[in-house]
């Protein structure tokens, strides 16, 4: 094996074991913002709902816990938005549906609502698929709790977003190793 093919072998070597690694920062998957919010404030939350199904996403059905009240729902393009409520008439969950969106394309959902005691929530939603399927998950957990920020949030960020520069770098490092490859082959 050549000079050229071992370092290009490592930089692939390299890439792969930094990206499994590191936290999933770029990892695409059904994520909830924000994170983090005050009780008793009104916050407008956003599902990011990425299809990563070869079918086209058609809905998306959201769960909402007892901890959050859903004050408004913000209608997607091209998907028809319900809400459903419990016998109590607080909104229970919410719902997108008729909607298209092709694969490795990314659709957003949101929804204003006001987290009612501190703590942790957690939303769970189904995605629906032009074939009839479904993808069950749950959304990270809202933490619910004073408007500071603590260190530990800070340093989590602070370390996402190093992963992310990261991986960026190794993957131009990875580009540049395979184009001057394949200019020295030429």
């Amino acid at each position: 094996m050549d000079l050229r093919a071992v370092r290009a072998h490592s930089a692939v070597l390299l890439v792969a074991v930094v990206s499994l690694t590191l936290p999933g920062v770029a990892a695409a998957h059904v994520a909830l913002t924000p994170e983090r919010v005050a009780p008793g404030s009104f916050t407008l939350f956003t599902v990011l709902s990425p299809n990563e199904s070869a079918q086209p996403l058609t809905g998306l059905q959201l769960t909402i816990p007892p901890g959050l009240l859903v004050d408004s729902v913000a209608d997607s393009a091209g998907f028809t938005t319900k809400v459903v409520e419990d016998p109590q008439h607080r909104v229970a969950g919410l719902s997108w549906q008729g909607g298209s969106v092709a694969p490795e394309r990314l659709a957003l959902f949101r929804f204003s609502g006001t987290p009612i005691a501190k703590g942790d929530l957690q939303l769970t939603g189904i995605q629906h698929f032009a074939d009839g399927s479904t993808r069950l998950w749950h959304s990270p957990q809202v933490t619910v709790a004073s408007d500071s920020t603590s260190s530990r949030d800070s340093l989590t960020l602070g370390v996402a977003a190093a992963a992310l520069a990261l991986s960026l770098l190794l993957a131009a490092a990875f580009a540049l190793v395979v184009l001057r490859g394949r200019r020295a082959g030429r």
